[in-house]
């Protein structure tokens, strides 16, 4: 348990004058922590290799590559790497009142705020696609100089990402372990392997994935995983020029006329007039 009488750490001792946050990568060898600590500020933070305990509010919490904490002004915590292995996290500080003004522009009329929580706050796991991504916004912050565009910029990719890792399943709720497997599987590395990429990745049996799929989206997992393949296949064609067969190949479709059989009945459209529709000019 962390103790009531700890320090509160200061925005105004991170960020001086005339800039708008902080932001920094950490590095840390197996077993070393910090101190227990508050602020007055928000404070994100990812970890981007190994894992790392987190005391937070009295409880502990096991994160690794992947896990994002909102943390707010008055949650106390700490962290303490794992004995085995060491910790790389990204964190980024700023004042209070720009999170406020952030929020009454852009989560007006109930939208869900992300940066909630009763206890405890709120945590989310970042898809393997949108690491890189955090990873290229947090290297912008740091380049400088401290704007608040910059600072602007970074909380909407932020905020974009993390709606994107707590969007609900479109059938029902779905298991931590097969949301995460299903954020994991959907990029072209994974298409390949199927059904039993997704039972490796879940770390389950494909029996056991293929019940909770049946029981909580009503489809079978070869479903389930086409659709996340046909999803990436009419992105990749509203956005790029890439040729059609490239595009299935990547897809994980291997036969041209099954990928288009399956993309027709999806879209109502062929790969190819689905593309036309999406790229046609506007005006």
């Amino acid at each position: 348990m962390i103790s009531a009488r700890i320090p509160r750490l200061r925005i105004r001792d991170y960020v001086p004058r005339g800039q708008w946050y902080h932001v920094a990568r950490h590095e840390a060898v197996s077993g070393r922590g910090g101190s227990p600590h508050r602020h007055d500020f928000p404070e994100v933070f990812w970890v981007e290799r190994g894992a790392v305990t987190h005391t937070v509010n009295g409880t502990k919490q096991s994160l690794r590559a992947g896990d994002l904490t909102l943390i707010r002004p008055d949650d106390a915590h700490v962290f303490r790497s794992t004995p085995v292995a060491s910790v790389c996290m990204v964190n980024v500080a700023f004042p209070a009142a720009h999170l406020d003004a952030f929020r009454a522009r852009h989560f007006a009329k109930g939208r869900p705020w992300p940066w909630r929580g009763d206890r405890l706050p709120a945590r989310v796991r970042i898809g393997a696609e949108d690491l890189p991504r955090m990873a290229w916004l947090a290297d912008e912050l740091a380049r400088g100089p401290q704007t608040r565009l910059r600072l602007e910029a970074f909380l909407a990719g932020l905020l974009l990402c993390v709606e994107r890792a707590g969007d609900a399943p479109a059938h029902g709720h779905l298991p931590e372990w097969l949301r995460a497997a299903l954020r994991d599987f959907a990029r072209p590395d994974h298409f390949a392997g199927g059904v039993p990429e997704l039972a490796r990745l879940a770390g389950r049996t494909q029996e056991h994935v293929s019940r909770v799929v049946r029981k909580h989206m009503d489809c079978t997992t070869t479903d389930l995983v086409n659709d996340l393949r046909l999803e990436y296949a009419a992105r990749e064609l509203g956005m790029s020029g890439r040729p059609i067969l490239e595009i299935a190949l990547d897809a994980g479709f291997e036969n041209l006329s099954y990928f288009y059989r399956l993309f027709t009945r999806r879209f109502g459209a062929t790969p190819k007039q689905h593309r036309r529709h999406r790229q046609g000019l506007v005006g």
